[in-house]
């Protein structure tokens, strides 16, 4: 049997980034990337997930009970003014929306950026439509 030493690859926002060093530690590579982007040195560290001959890590940014205050106020206003449009909305976006909700109110753990960015599309598809549709009638 052959052991075989499985390279490195970090992500973040969609960018692949290069291991600076083998030897470094997770949080190195943190905070050696933390020049180019700021914000990462506040990431958590999800994985690895072993892709081929290479363990991927990501980083990724959170929100919520991480982030401010309001922007967590902000967040749960759109999820409770999404949910009000429910009838317009799939089952499953309103069974994640309450979820999401549950999760968020209890400060369990915080909301990505990505969940985020799908909260403020929903909002914009279903709320600021329906009151665009109410001013126009």
């Amino acid at each position: 049997m052959k052991t075989e030493t499985l390279a490195r690859e970090f992500l973040y926002n969609g960018a692949k980034l290069a291991d600076p060093s083998p030897t470094f530690s997770l949080a190195q590579v943190r905070d050696f990337y933390g020049n180019t982007y700021p914000e990462i040195v506040n990431a958590e560290i999800e994985g690895p997930v072993v892709a081929g001959n290479k363990n991927v890590f990501t980083f990724r940014r959170a929100v919520g009970t991480k982030g401010t205050t309001d922007e967590l106020i902000t967040v749960r206003k759109k999820i409770g003014r999404v949910l009000q449009n429910c009838k317009h909305v799939a089952p499953a976006i309103c069974a994640y929306l309450v979820e999401v909700e549950r999760i968020a109110g209890a400060h369990v753990c915080p909301l990505l950026d990505e969940e985020v960015q799908f909260i403020d599309a929903l909002y914009a598809r279903y709320v600021k439509q329906a009151v665009a549709a109410e001013i126009a009638s």
